[in-house]
């Protein structure tokens, strides 16, 4: 804990603190009053680590101000680095527009600056103009995309993994603590992937891993309309894309959007924008948006 002063008033901050269960719970009210969810069911199930890191203001014992790091491992120009996202940046409404996320953010990258090699962070369309005050670029992003041929559904290729029973939760943590990158831009965190996977069945991903064991692999999918959704892929050696669209294909299947940038060519691309948010990188990354075709994996947002 650390006592700070900010425009002349005194604020504590804590950071990593989520074992402390008075604060955790406070700070899961802000949450839900700000985004409608909390942290607790990620706490409970284990899947919290040291890579979800809180950074909060409280005055007393009240939550005021709050930004979550996320470190991710990636490899740029062939060298493994570690990559930061900023999310869940919110302020208490009777603690607004007095600088307490400006300092919290202005603290984080003071904090970080020598152990991650850049920042990211998506931000709400109505405070775009918020982030460039620290550095933050907004970039684009490119969604990988083919047509495929619907063909006659392979009803053996694949099946979907039960989260609640033992046995296909531990085979989708081996297989997702010992998967492959299967994309340019790695941003992986084996805790955030079960997250969405596990933790929260509301957010949609619960019910779409799959296995195919003729791969080894377990897949994120979800089709919608006539569109195969491919979000993520679990497996510890390389595999052809090809291979994971054909376990789904079916008669109802015309495309298939990735979630993340691919390895393989064969893709085309489109620009990729999810609604009311915009990606915002840190000058280190920019390089990398203008000069290639990427995206953040949907599954690594906070």
């Amino acid at each position: 804990m650390k006592t700070v002063v900010i425009n002349n008033q005194t604020f504590q901050l804590h950071s990593g603190y989520q074992q402390d269960e008075s604060r955790r719970q406070e700070f899961n009210r802000l949450m839900h009053t700000t985004w409608g969810f909390d942290f607790e069911n990620y706490y409970q199930c284990g899947y919290w680590d040291e890579t979800c890191i809180l950074h909060t203001l409280f005055d007393g014992d009240k939550a005021v101000s709050h930004v979550t790091v996320s470190l991710f491992r990636s490899v740029i120009s062939s060298r493994p680095v570690t990559l930061l996202q900023q999310g869940t940046v919110m302020t208490d409404k009777a603690y607004q527009r007095q600088g307490l996320s400006r300092w919290l953010m202005e603290y984080i990258a003071r904090e970080y600056k020598d152990q991650v090699y850049g920042m990211f962070l998506f931000a709400n369309d109505t405070v775009l103009d918020f982030y460039p005050r620290f550095g933050f670029v907004p970039v684009k992003e490119y969604q990988a995309f083919k047509k495929t041929t619907p063909r006659k559904a392979d009803i053996a290729a694949k099946r979907r993994l039960n989260m609640d029973n033992a046995a296909d939760l531990q085979l989708m943590e081996n297989l997702a603590k010992h998967a492959m990158y299967h994309t340019v831009l790695p941003v992986q965190n084996y805790s955030l992937l079960f997250f969405y996977c596990y933790a929260y069945p509301k957010f949609g991903f619960r019910d779409s891993v799959y296995y195919i064991e003729s791969l080894q692999a377990a897949v994120v999918a979800q089709q919608e309309d006539d569109t195969l959704h491919i979000l993520e892929i679990c497996a510890p050696t390389a595999i052809a894309l090809d291979d994971v669209i054909a376990a789904f294909a079916d008669d109802t299947i015309h495309t298939v959007a990735l979630g993340f940038a691919p390895v393989e060519n064969g893709f085309s691309y489109r620009e990729h924008k999810e609604e009311d948010l915009t990606l915002f990188v840190s000058p280190e990354l920019l390089p990398l948006f203008q000069e290639h075709r990427y995206m953040i994996p949907v599954l690594s947002h906070t």
